[in-house]
């Protein structure tokens, strides 16, 4: 599998929402994505964490229950700064390192969609994991991001401080926080299951 590898740069493209006003209802998830005429495009940011696979176990989920998904897998290399590691390798050095590492955890996460024939893309972006989550989502026109529900600890996908802040920085695209059996969660600050 190819990881495209991507720089930051601002979009100029909206994601269609998940759900959309149709008259004076709001469409289903099923409803917006039969409108546009393609699967449900879910972004699943992955990582060497257990809990970065529960996405996939959400999008193998809606594929057994009959509905057509397809997954963008996306890894973030923050930038390196600490002097620590700079005096021993270059920028360059270390950025080959994390498209490496990237493509390593989008090919495993990809491995049980594409034994399901699920239709699944690799992204990798340098660059802050919040800013680069959501400005792929609307790169891609993603239809949901899904993401663990934020966790205390270093054990997490993310921090809690992350994943709050890309629910709460969200504005056109929905979060989907989901349990390690891809089944959708409310957050622990008690909110929705969408954000």
């Amino acid at each position: 599998m190819n990881v495209t590898t991507a720089a930051h740069r601002p979009s100029t493209r909206r994601a269609p929402p998940a759900a959309g006003i149709h008259g004076d209802r709001i469409m289903s998830e099923d409803e917006a994505a039969a409108a546009t005429g393609r699967p449900l495009r879910l972004l699943v940011p992955v990582n060497a964490n257990d809990d970065s696979r529960w996405g996939i176990a959400y999008a193998l989920r809606l594929h057994a229950l009959g509905r057509a998904v397809e997954v963008c897998c996306l890894n973030v290399g923050e930038p390196v700064t600490q002097w620590e590691v700079l005096r021993f390798r270059t920028q360059a050095e270390i950025a080959r390192f994390q498209a490496e590492r990237a493509q390593a955890f989008i090919e495993e996460a990809c491995a049980p969609l594409a034994a399901g024939r699920i239709p699944c893309r690799g992204f990798f972006k340098r660059g802050g994991v919040v800013f680069s989550i959501l400005d792929t989502a609307e790169e891609l026109a993603c239809d949901a991001i899904v993401m663990p529900p934020p966790a205390g600890g270093l054990l997490g996908l993310f921090s809690k401080e992350i994943v709050a802040a890309v629910m709460r920085k969200s504005r056109a695209i929905p979060v989907i926080t989901v349990d390690r059996h891809g089944v959708p969660v409310p957050p622990a600050d008690g909110g929705d299951i969408t954000h």
